[in-house]
């Protein structure tokens, strides 16, 4: 595979999908309490889930935000290409 000096620090659409996805998984885990809360809250709702559990989703959404960071997915996006032109073999 031959890589540009652009490629080396591109990714695709797909790639910066998957990163994303994973960064959400992880900031779901850290968040663990504040997700599980509005779960619970939600559980069993419909349409009035959304006055109902404001406190819960306001919490989760907030524990969110501070995993979620595009300093956080840069961060993650740069490790990835790191290790993904290491096994390419470019410096």
């Amino acid at each position: 595979m031959s890589y540009t000096n652009e490629a080396r620090f591109a990714l695709s659409r797909s790639e910066e999908d998957k990163l994303v996805k994973k960064c959400q998984s992880e900031a779901l885990k850290l968040c663990e309490k504040p997700v599980g809360a509005f779960t619970k809250c939600a559980e069993g709702r419909t349409v009035t889930v959304a006055w109902s559990c404001r406190t819960e989703f306001k919490a989760m959404q907030d524990c969110m935000a501070i995993y979620m960071t595009q300093d956080r997915i840069d961060d993650a996006k740069m490790k990835f290409l790191k290790e993904r032109n290491a096994a390419a073999g470019i410096a």
